[in-house]
């Protein structure tokens, strides 16, 4: 464990930075009360149930997700393009009007000046702007607030949030606008070890700590009880802890965080994207094809995969793998051909841009009480969605034992189209242990619960879960979507905003023209293995 770096500066600016958050509470005059709700507040919003009106302002986007301040649900704001671009909300204009003043907090996570803002229109009809509050967030929760703002003269006054400069993302969560003079507790610094956020440490905070290494901690308690920066909670954390309550320490000792190689390679490789794929890589095909059957343990009954072995193939060399994934109705073979696969994993190992790798085309469908597909969709989609357990549990020990293939998920990837890429994305989150690159080209929805054009998808886990974080995070996360795809629409580019707002690093690619077809998938091909294999 290194020592370099303490936290004991950081402890004692902290405990001294707790006496500015202070709550107290303000009674409504009687004139006031009509307006309030029970707790005493004009609005309160806390995003457990939605958006709660708030909208993206300009060209940004909002969510509900996790990552709360309060509870379990917080606003999530992406997709901005200049700093003013955010989350706004129109305020009543039966409560809010000119020449009143009231108390404003909100509770904002991100990087940079965070700035809680207001727009109007004066008299003449043009549009103003307003500031209320601001400070400066690292990643953590901060308070923008301002007990005794008063509304400018004009009207249709509209709350929001902006930046002072960038465009990255940031999150809010319980937004409250109070009688003015009313003081709002907001989100306090976090000490190491106060896991109880009391503005100290002591022996109930050790009791958190010995819960919370064998049950889990909220993130904030989890950021307070992870003292060596390992990013989790564990018995290190809690014999450190131990140790400082007793004086036996003064300061917690740090383990320096591992590389995230993924970021770092996906960042390295973001500008050499290209969907103009050469027409030279879509020549011939090289290589052999081998149909292998294995037993499915989930399907209770034999499966077949095509096995592409590269040109040059040697037995005694030992290769990565690279599993392939078709669309809803087809098997092992459906992308064999036409798709460009071989096509490409050919030319580009030839030319030296592509490691040698063996490919497996899969045929995902998994159900043990049907062989075939029934054509029902909503009816097949189980059977898909258990391909999850069949690839790591059968499919991937076959080949491991009948092929001269590296194991370990820095030597292997999953990838499809439309249902495949749904797929490919679900194992890569499930089965991040045994992946580290992941692929979709055109992604179906459904790995989250919602509804398109086909069918009422129920989901197999909730937008909070779609992320793949360390010490698993991949080594390539590409996602591609087509500009006229009306099969899927903006679900890939849905996908892609996901894992950002969560934090998990991908490349997103779109296609100018690209519909649900090879004319997505090619370009997605042809990036993806050109990159397969080499962040290690």
């Amino acid at each position: 464990m290194n020592k370099a770096k303490t936290l004991k500066s950081v402890f004692a600016a902290a405990v001294a930075g707790t006496a500015m958050f202070s709550a107290e509470a303000v009674i409504p005059s009687a004139a006031s009360v009509q307006a309030l709700d029970p707790i005493g507040y004009y609005c309160h919003d806390t995003f457990e149930s939605g958006t709660d009106g708030w909208e993206g302002r300009g060209g940004a986007s909002v969510s509900v997700g996790g990552n709360a301040y309060k509870g379990s649900k917080a606003l999530a704001v992406s997709g901005r393009s200049s700093s003013w671009q955010g989350a706004m909300k129109s305020l009543d204009s039966a409560v809010f009007t000119a020449g009143k003043s009231f108390s404003f907090s909100a509770a904002v996570s991100g990087t940079g000046n965070m700035m809680l803002s207001l727009q109007y229109k004066d008299a003449a009809g043009e549009t103003k702007y307003g500031h209320i509050a601001d400070g400066v967030a690292s990643g953590d929760y901060i308070q923008l607030a301002n007990t005794d703002y008063e509304l400018p003269e004009g009207s249709d006054f509209v709350l929001y949030f902006e930046t002072e400069t960038g465009t990255g993302k940031f999150i809010v969560d319980d937004v409250i606008v109070a009688p003015a003079g009313t003081r709002i507790d907001g989100p306090k610094p976090v000490i190491p070890a106060d896991i109880n956020f009391d503005g100290r440490v002591d022996c109930f905070d050790l009791v958190l700590a010995r819960q919370g290494a064998i049950n889990g901690l909220e993130a904030r308690a989890l950021k307070a009880g992870d003292v060596d920066g390992s990013g989790e909670m564990n018995a290190a954390d809690l014999v450190q802890i131990s140790q400082f309550v007793l004086g036996e320490r003064a300061e917690f000792d740090r383990v320096e965080p591992p590389e995230d190689v993924g970021k770092k390679y996906m960042e390295s490789i973001r500008d050499t994207i290209n969907v103009n794929v050469p027409a030279n890589v879509l020549a011939n095909a090289e290589g052999g094809v081998q149909h292998i059957t294995y037993f499915s343990k989930k399907a209770n009954r034999n499966k077949g995969a095509n096995v592409w072995l590269p040109p040059n193939y040697d037995e005694n060399k030992q290769y990565p793998v690279f599993y392939v994934n078709h669309g809803y109705g087809g098997d092992e073979g459906a992308m064999v051909n036409g798709m460009g696969v071989r096509e490409i994993a050919t030319n580009l190992i030839k030319s030296g841009e592509a490691e040698p790798m063996i490919i497996v085309f899969t045929n995902q469908y998994t159900d043990p009480n049907h062989e075939k597909q029934t054509g029902n969709g909503q009816a097949d989609v189980p059977g898909y969605d258990n391909f999850v357990e069949d690839l790591p549990d059968s499919l991937m020990p076959y080949i491991e034992s009948h092929y001269p293939v590296k194991t370990g998920r820095e030597n292997t990837a999953v990838a499809g189209f439309s249902m495949g890429g749904r797929e490919s994305l679900y194992i890569g989150i499930r089965c991040c242990d045994k992946v580290g690159y992941i692929g979709a080209g055109a992604p179906a929805p459904g790995i989250f619960p919602t509804r398109d054009a086909l069918m009422n998808h129920p989901g197999v886990m909730s937008k909070e879960d779609m992320r793949i974080d360390p010490p698993y995070s991949p080594y390539v996360l590409m996602i591609a979507g087509g500009t006229n795809d009306g099969m899927v629409g903006d679900y890939p580019k849905q996908y892609s905003d996901l894992f950002t707002e969560h934090g998990t690093e991908n490349i997103y690619i779109s296609v100018p023209g690209g519909g649900h077809d090879s004319k997505t998938v090619i370009p997605l091909m042809y990036n993806f293995i050109k990159c397969l294999f080499k962040a290690t």
